[in-house]
């Protein structure tokens, strides 16, 4: 379940939760993004190529 909300009641606004998961995908996605470029910096460094399909699965 989702944490209730301990804010005002702007926080209940009609579309308020869709946004807040919306702004949690990206900062997600970001993440992995950024794990994907380290992971990257790693392999290069171990002399392993990675064909980028592998890395999309």
């Amino acid at each position: 379940m989702f944490p209730l909300s301990l804010s005002g009641p702007q926080d209940d606004a009609p579309g308020q939760l869709l946004a807040d998961l919306e702004r949690r995908q990206d900062d997600v996605l970001a993440q992995l993004d950024d794990l994907e470029a380290k992971l990257s910096e790693v392999l290069r460094g171990l002399n392993v190529e990675v064909a980028e399909d592998d890395l999309d699965s």
